[in-house]
């Protein structure tokens, strides 16, 4: 006898986006070792990816200004680096914690 299961509810945009900009954000934060072209295609999905979490918008600004300033601190500095890495774990965490659910919006 077939047993019909429902099937799952399909994904809208915003998930598919926030799927692929994850994947991407933390294969930058896992890598060995960044270089100037990285920034260039992942600044963009920045914003988008940590307006999904719950973090406070003032964080979020700071993480966001950090990172900027990190990336533009030639040649890079111990201090420079460490801050990234930690914007980088910070956002690897929230983006693992149940998303915002709230209306606010992503863009």
């Amino acid at each position: 006898m077939l047993r019909w299961r429902k099937l799952p509810k399909p994904l809208d945009g915003k998930s598919i986006l926030i799927i692929l900009f994850s994947s991407n954000f933390i294969g930058i934060a896992c890598a060995r070792s960044l270089h100037y072209q990285f920034y260039v295609w992942y600044y963009h999905t920045l914003p988008v990816l940590f307006f999904s979490t719950k973090l406070p918008v003032p964080l979020l600004m700071l993480m966001l200004g950090c990172i900027e300033l990190c990336w533009n601190t030639y040649p890079s500095t111990v201090l420079s680096s460490s801050v990234l890495q930690l914007c980088h774990l910070i956002g690897v965490v929230a983006l693992l914690l149940p998303p915002r659910t709230d209306k606010r919006k992503v863009s």
